[in-house]
């Protein structure tokens, strides 16, 4: 299977994923709406979610993936199963300890009498949500090698498992009283995570893995403890800087969490359908074509891969823009969900969505960085960028409130995203890619006209319909209509000189592959 179809049945998987991921926000929002509770659930929630990318998808994942593809590369699989036994082994004892100390810690502060009645509740669901992060950080592992091996629909379609768990088990608390509505969602979180962890452990099982607990070193655990403890602290920077804006968020008020929750969950969206496919199948092919020394191959593989990126992120960002109230309105306006939420959620969406392609080509630049096995310098401008956050956050958040706290992170992932993209050219020769001005240029114009046409077109319905059938025509319409007009557009403005890069690109990732 080419790199172009894997991308397109990552994505294609990641939708229907992200599709169930906005049913249940959508339930979760109409059930709670942007209340208090809502956000202690959401601010608990995000604690394993945290781990899961500084253990589980980040740090060591790209720590381990260069190091396990140039083992099973040079020494075949049975030794990088050995590797992944020595690597699964620790990682289950640290969560072992992380999630007992957290439940300990949440315990503590409960019975303290110290904390308000809103932390109370806070730590009491991040005493049962904690549990959660070991299921979910092994199963990103589990994910990441299967990943090396290009299975990808595994990994891009397990997200759907927690999704209904979640769904179901709170749609039967509507059976039970209101106050254990919050109960049996967290049931739904936990019972999800072990449905996770399990299907990508048995798509393991037919690659031939069966695993032994082995604690023991050599050489090539080494290697990813040396990778993993600078790509930790770089992650856990990132990581201790989202978490510090959402504790930020819940000093400010009630509904702050909630807001910026639903504002990422939207921008998130593309980036999950779009740039994760990219990266999920790019990133063990360039550890590969490290690996093999395949230099010239890298450096085009790598080019295309922010081609891509600029090709699908810059209109949906404009896209988004041009209907966030419609968007917004339709998949949240409900139940307890009210017009002032709406009025909450819009303006700091739309800064989210500014920011967008700054998330896309950071993530995927520390890639680089990762598959040529350098975590030092990704963790040394990661620790800029959180210092950059922290002080633009506390000078605008007063103020501003939660559209201070999306203001700050915009113009901090800025900052980083350019040392990242200058500094990596800089280092590595085989990473100096030239943006194609010209092919920009395509892609912004394309999107920008893509964007009158579809906003004209949403304030015209606005004259004829509204309410609901107002949001489900436009969105029925508009998006079909804006795919098909940005790449008509694209297609036409494309020059021939794009045209035959990219033809000579396809053929010769499809005869090297």
């Amino acid at each position: 299977m080419g790199m172009l179809k894997n991308i397109f049945s990552v994505s294609l998987l990641t939708l229907l994923s992200r599709i169930s991921g906005l049913l249940r926000d959508i339930f979760i929002f109409a059930t709670f709406g942007t209340s208090e509770l809502n956000s202690a659930f959401l601010f608990a929630f995000n604690i394993p979610n945290l781990f899961r990318r500084l253990l589980g998808e980040g740090a060591l994942t790209s720590a381990l993936i260069p190091v396990f593809a140039d083992e099973y590369h040079h020494k075949g699989k049975k030794a990088a199963f050995e590797l992944l036994d020595r690597v699964t082994s620790r990682l289950m004892l640290v969560l072992w300890i992380i999630v007992g100390v957290g439940i300990t810690f949440c315990v503590l502060g409960i019975k303290s009498q110290l904390l308000s009645p809103r932390w109370v509740r806070c730590f009491a669901l991040s005493a049962v949500l904690l549990p959660y992060m070991f299921f979910i950080c092994l199963g990103a592992l589990f994910a990441a090698v299967l990943n090396v091996f290009e299975k990808f629909s595994l990994h891009a379609s397990n997200g759907i498992w927690l999704n209904l768990s979640m769904i179901i088990f709170l749609a039967l608390g509507y059976f039970f009283p209101e106050r254990w509505r919050i109960d049996c969602l967290c049931t739904g979180v936990l019972i999800g995570g072990v449905i996770q962890m399990v299907s990508l452990w048995r798509g393991l099982i037919p690659m031939g893995w069966k695993f032994h607990f082995n604690l023991t070193s050599d050489t090539r655990i080494g290697e990813v403890q040396r990778l993993f403890f600078p790509g930790v602290a770089g992650a856990a920077a990132l990581q201790i800087n989202a978490a510090f804006s959402r504790a930020l968020a819940y000093f400010v008020d009630s509904s702050a969490v909630a807001v910026l929750y639903l504002a990422n969950r939207l921008v998130e969206l593309p980036l999950g359908l779009f740039v994760t496919a990219i990266t999920v199948v790019l990133f063990p092919r360039l550890s590969r074509l490290d690996a093999q020394e395949e230099k010239s191959l890298l450096r085009e593989e790598f080019a295309q891969g922010i081609a891509l990126i600029f090709t699908t992120i810059f209109p949906a960002m404009v896209g988004m823009l041009c209907l966030d109230r419609t968007i917004v309105g339709l998949l949240f306006h409900w139940g307890n969900f009210t017009e002032r939420d709406l009025s909450l959620v819009l303006p700091v969406l739309r800064i989210c969505l500014l920011a967008l392609p700054c998330y896309a080509l950071s993530a995927y630049l520390v890639r680089g960085y990762h598959c040529k096995k350098n975590t030092i310098k990704p963790m040394f401008i990661a620790t800029i960028h959180i210092a950059v956050n922290v002080i633009l956050t506390l000078g605008l958040m007063f103020y501003f409130k939660s559209l201070g706290i999306a203001l700050a992170n915009l113009l901090a992932i800025a900052f980083q995203t350019f040392l990242l993209y200058r500094n990596l050219g800089q280092t590595y020769q085989e990473f100096r890619v030239k943006i194609w001005t010209t092919y920009l240029r395509n892609i912004l114009l394309a999107s920008c006209s893509m964007g009158i046409v579809v906003f004209a077109l949403d304030r015209g319905l606005g004259l004829y319909l509204s309410g609901k059938m107002h949001d489900i025509w436009s969105v029925l319409l508009n998006i079909p209509l804006g795919i098909g007009l940005y790449f008509g557009l694209l297609h036409i403005l494309k020059t021939k000189e794009m045209r035959k890069k990219w033809e000579d690109f396809t053929k010769k990732i499809n005869l090297g592959k």
